[in-house]
């Protein structure tokens, strides 16, 4: 994991995955959670599952390629979970430190 970040209810990381049986090897995904509210299920997203398009970048054949993943990039949880529990807890930021520490 090369990035987490929580707000409220929600958290949002990116990963490069080393070892898979589905997918591959190497690549960065993004993946967002979601907790339920008011009883409603938890929500997922994953950046495989939204268009990521540029037309400005092509392959040699002229075909629009999907751009890579960067860090910190994940969309929004959109697809409800099959199966959920998820408890995202939030830390605040601590404060910074005086300007003659800096």
């Amino acid at each position: 994991m090369d990035c987490l970040v929580t707000g409220g209810g929600a958290a949002t990381l990116t990963a490069v995955v080393t070892r898979s049986d589905v997918g591959p090897v190497g690549e960065r995904l993004g993946f967002s959670v979601g907790e339920g509210r008011a009883g409603g299920p938890d929500r997922l997203g994953f950046s495989w599952g939204v268009a990521n398009v540029d037309p400005e970048e092509t392959d040699e054949k002229g075909n629009v390629t999907a751009p890579r993943v960067g860090t910190c990039m994940a969309p929004a949880p959109f697809a409800p979970a099959d199966r959920g529990g998820f408890t995202v807890r939030h830390a605040e930021l601590p404060p910074p430190p005086p300007a003659e520490m800096r």
